[in-house]
């Protein structure tokens, strides 16, 4: 039987550190602050139009599709996430070099409107504008992989997110 712990914002900031594409790092820090969605849909419908800075606060309105139904909530993330999901927003490359290969990989992004977009790949078929879920699930599983005996899901990461943040909005002091 499998135990959740609320995922420590000092092991996620070391996990970050050996993080080489700002889009995953992006997509991580996505998590751990409750952006997810239906089939990961708050991700992957995400543009640079969704965020914004209001009265020094960072927003980002977001778009769950559950079923066909679009719904949409906008939410406070942190100046952090806010300035991880520009970057990924103008990475037009992706380095590849997964845990698992001794090999080093470029691809390049499709054009897309989207935050975070698909790969272009070498088959004649469409790659499509936004990321595939499958590609959100392995940045899961390698954050899983990581994370050694803890089974962390995208739910504790918000869980814990929101516990984030419920401590900065009381004014607690943490070390960033």
């Amino acid at each position: 039987m499998y135990k959740n712990h609320m995922y420590h914002l000092n092991d996620f900031n070391n996990f970050i550190l050996t993080v080489e594409n700002d889009s995953d790092i992006a997509i991580y820090r996505a998590l751990l602050e409750g952006i997810r969605g239906e089939n990961y849909s708050e991700l992957k419908n995400l543009k640079p139009s969704s965020i914004e800075v209001e009265e020094d606060k960072y927003f980002a309105t977001l778009c769950n599709e559950e079923d066909g139904v679009k719904s949409y909530r906008r939410v406070e993330i942190s100046e952090q996430l806010y300035e991880d999901l520009i970057c990924a927003h103008h990475q037009t490359f992706y380095l590849d070099s997964s845990w698992h290969s001794e090999d080093m990989e470029l691809y390049e992004f499709e054009e897309s409107p989207y935050i975070f977009k698909s790969l272009e790949t070498e088959s004649e078929g469409p790659g499509g504008e936004k990321i595939a879920d499958e590609v959100l699930k392995a940045r899961e599983h390698v954050l899983k992989h990581f994370i050694a005996g803890k089974n962390q899901g995208a739910i504790t990461y918000a869980d814990s997110g929101t516990v984030l943040n419920v401590r900065f909005r009381l004014n607690w002091k943490m070390e960033r």
